[in-house]
């Protein structure tokens, strides 16, 4: 038989719990967590340190009251922290209560949710209630004939009355949401058109609307849209020249494509396409400076314009 291999050397021997190091770690013991905050020399030894410090931080925690239970003995940690980490972000705040939560809750109403499809019968299957191929989609296309009420005209076409009126009415909803959700603020929201601050601006103790607030107004609501009122259509008589225009600038892009501007501006100056008179320019930068004297120059007389807006050769009368 071959015989066995040579016993390892001994193990290291176990540090003793008792760190000669000082203690100056912050403990908080709530999150069994310990900081040291002290300045480390480049030469110092991690390893040894580190073992120092959570030796140090598990003597701190054998410290603490202990209580048996079935599982064993078990420290009681303490409910104050004594180093609060910074958060990442603020505390999410608690939403105020709507006009519509607040009439629940005063007559013990409960919330319930409603199922996603509803029975359609005019096919006779289960559509859902909202979205795509919805039933009232399919309600427009199956309801082909109405009724026209008395009184009203036989000729208007009800369709496309009923379409509006939908349509009033869901502006009508948002209306109300935006308006319970000032209210919840703290807010107050006026049913009217905005209030621009048009007798404000004007000096006026009392705010009113006035003709230029609702100018204003139109102006804020014909780019009020996604599209900022690029699809939307104009209604008779609608001013559409309210809009301040936008300078466009010219994006750089590089240095050398601004360079290349640059010299082509000068390049039509220069060549007196662009309308100057460059020798004009020339004696008028120059005249100024004889050597390092100034010299005195007499001021011409503006000469005066004739009515077409051209200039009198003899600089008088005609």
């Amino acid at each position: 038989m071959a015989a066995a291999p040579a016993e390892a050397s001994a193990a290291t021997p176990a540090k003793s719990s008792h760190v000669e190091k000082e203690d100056n770690l912050v403990y908080c013991l709530a999150h069994l967590a310990a900081f040291d905050i002290t300045p480390m020399h480049p030469q110092a030894d991690v390893k040894a340190q580190t073992r120092d410090n959570v030796q140090l931080l598990v003597n701190k925690i054998f410290a603490i009251e202990r209580e048996d239970t079935d599982e064993g003995p078990v420290a009681v940690l303490p409910l104050e922290e004594g180093f609060r980490l910074p958060r990442q972000r603020p505390i999410p705040k608690v939403k105020p209560e709507t006009r519509w939560a607040k009439f629940m809750k005063e007559r013990n109403m409960e919330k319930r949710k409603r199922s996603r499809l509803v029975f359609d019968e005019g096919t006779g299957d289960w559509k859902p209630r909202y979205g795509y191929k919805s039933a009232n989609k399919n309600e427009k296309d199956f309801n082909g004939i109405m009724e026209v009420p008395d009184g009203s005209d036989s000729y208007a076409n009800l369709f496309d009355r009923a379409s509006s009126e939908g349509k009033l009415n869901a502006a009508k909803q948002k209306m109300r949401e935006v308006r319970n959700r000032v209210e919840a603020a703290g807010g107050r929201l006026k049913a009217a058109a905005p209030d621009l601050n048009v007798g404000m601006r004007s000096g006026l103790d009392s705010v009113k609307r006035g003709a230029a607030g609702l100018k204003e107004a139109l102006r804020r609501a014909q780019v009020s849209s996604g599209s900022l009122g690029k699809f939307d259509r104009v209604a008779p008589h609608e001013p559409t020249n309210l809009q301040p225009k936008r300078r466009k600038v010219h994006n750089t892009g590089s240095i050398s494509d601004e360079r290349a501007r640059y010299m082509k501006a000068a390049g039509s100056v220069l060549s007196g396409d662009g309308g100057v008179d460059k020798n004009k320019a020339a004696q008028v930068g120059g005249s100024g400076l004889t050597g390092d004297r100034p010299v005195a120059r007499k001021e011409k007389q503006p000469k005066r314009r004739s009515k077409q807006g051209s200039r009198n050769k003899g600089g008088g009368k005609k």
